[in-house]
Formats: structure tokens, C-alpha cells, sequence
């Protein structure tokens, strides 16, 4: 037996081989007893199958916004009537004018006003209290009145006995009502065989003043008149084209998602 060479691995004049292993100054990874290695990457879907989801994705939101065209035409439709209500503040400031005509909306829309016309036409005064609105164009004196329906002729009818009912009200209670309530009384009495002629040149004094104070009245307290007839607006305000749509093809999306993604994960398989 030859004696043992103590030459380095690999032969002399080699460097020894280097064993596989951490770098130097590393120690190796411990693996614990709960160590999971990671999954396998799932492989990648061909062009042809990402064409296929991206097509169906496309269709079920093209679906929805279909079911949703289609709705606008299935639902119930309710048209607005709409009538504009002149209400002239006299004089005051913008503040002042503000609140009057904001007043003038909320008494609109109160049981004040819809009462008599529920009784004169029959709907039930909830129903005039839910589908009755009242809203000042900005930077102006006009208050818009709608009043909603599923029959156009029903609607315009209710909104001009709404607005003339109002104006009835505004009327009995202005100051110009009271003025023209003692006015009427003093002329029945001027005409009227049983007056004493001593008492007309008196009378006939009050009923001048009274006619006075009922043209300053006139350009300085709230008058309220009816400047446009009811009519129909054009579209219904129920049912939404753009909103029902809308709301279709959202729920194709939610759909195209969920869609998409099971058909990626039977792909991947």
C-alpha cells in the first residue's frame, strides 16, 4: 500500500474544490417544523384566452346596460307638471328677499294649500304631499311648482289648481286683503240709500285714502301671480334613461369581474 498523499482536492498545484453551500460569514436557512414552501406560480394565460375573458367581460357589461335601456321602457313612467309662480318682493334687501321667497315655497307645499285641492280633485292629500315641490330660480322673484304623475293631463291639472290655490291664500293674506275688505265695506255704505248725508263727505274721505294706501301697497308689499300656465315637461322624471342605465351596466361590471376571474382560474387549472 503507497503511502497516503496529503496533496489538496484536486491535485497538486490546485486549489481545492469548492463544496456548495452559504457564502462565507452566512449561515444556512433553519427550517422550522411549520415551514410550507411557497406555491408554484400558476402559469400564464395565452393571448387566446385572455381575448375570450376580455370578450365575455365586454358583452355582460354590454348586457347590463341593455337590461337597463330595457327597464325604461318596462317601469311605470311619472311625468312632471310644472307651473311658475311670480312672487314680487316689494321693498327689503336680498336677505329680506330671500327668506320671503323661501316662505312662499315652504307654504306652497304645506296642507294649507294641497287640503282644497286634494278635496276639489279627489288624490289623496299624501300623495299631493310627496309629489309637490316648490324651488326658487336663483337670482330671481319665480318659484317653480312641479307637481309629479303618471298621467300628464292629471299632473298639469293638479299643478294649476295648486298654483291658483296658492294665490288664492297669498291673497286673503296680504295687507292689501284687509285694505280692500274695509274699502269694499265703506262703498257699500256710500251707495246705500240708508247712510245718512251727513256722514258721506266723511266717507268719502276715508274711501280716498283707503284707494291711496292700496296703490302704495301695490309697489311696496309681496304680490304673487301665476306667469307661466302649467304644462308637461318633456321627459319623464321616472324612470332615469341615463341613471337606469347606468345603474345596468354597473351591475355588468360587478358581473364581469366575477366572470373573468373564474374563467381565469379554470383556465390556469
Amino acid at each position: 500500500m503507497g503511502p497516503t498523499s496529503s496533496a489538496p482536492p484536486g491535485g497538486a498545484g490546485h486549489p481545492p474544490v469548492r463544496q456548495p453551500g452559504p457564502p462565507p460569514g452566512q449561515l444556512p436557512p433553519v427550517l422550522g417544523p411549520g415551514y410550507l414552501p411557497p406555491p408554484p406560480s400558476s402559469p400564464p394565460l395565452s393571448s387566446a384566452q385572455q381575448s375570450k375573458i376580455a370578450l365575455v367581460c365586454v358583452l355582460a357589461v354590454v348586457a347590463g346596460a341593455l337590461l337597463g335601456l330595457l327597464a325604461t321602457v318596462v317601469l311605470p313612467h311619472v311625468y312632471a307638471a310644472q307651473t311658475t309662480i311670480r312672487y314680487s318682493v316689494g321693498e327689503g334687501g336680498s336677505d329680506a328677499a330671500d327668506r320671503a321667497l323661501t316662505t312662499q315655497t315652504v307654504i306652497i307645499t304645506s296642507r294649507e294649500v294641497l287640503d282644497p285641492v286634494a278635496k276639489s280633485t279627489g288624490i289623496p292629500v299624501d300623495y299631493l304631499v310627496r309629489n309637490t315641490t316648490a324651488v326658487v330660480v336663483p337670482n330671481s322673484e319665480i318659484i317653480q311648482v312641479q307637481v309629479k304623475h303618471s298621467d300628464r293631463a292629471a299632473g298639469i291639472r293638479l299643478a294649476d289648481a295648486v298654483a291658483k290655490q296658492y294665490i288664492e291664500i297669498a291673497a286673503a293674506h296680504s295687507p292689501r286683503a284687509a285694505v280692500q275688505t274695509e274699502l269694499d265695506g265703506l262703498q257699500h255704505q256710500l251707495n246705500s240709500a240708508t247712510t245718512p248725508a251727513a256722514s258721506l263727505p266723511e266717507l268719502r274721505v276715508r274711501i280716498t285714502a283707503l284707494q291711496n294706501e292700496l296703490d302704495n301697497l301695490a309697489t311696496r308689499t309681496n304680490l304673487a301671480s301665476i306667469a307661466a300656465p302649467a304644462y308637461s315637461l318633456p321627459d319623464p322624471v321616472f324612470p332615469n334613461t341615463l341613471i337606469t342605465v347606468g345603474i345596468g351596466a354597473l351591475v355588468g361590471i360587478v358581473a364581469a369581474a366575477w366572470i373573468g376571474s373564474s374563467m381565469a382560474r379554470r383556465f390556469r387549472g
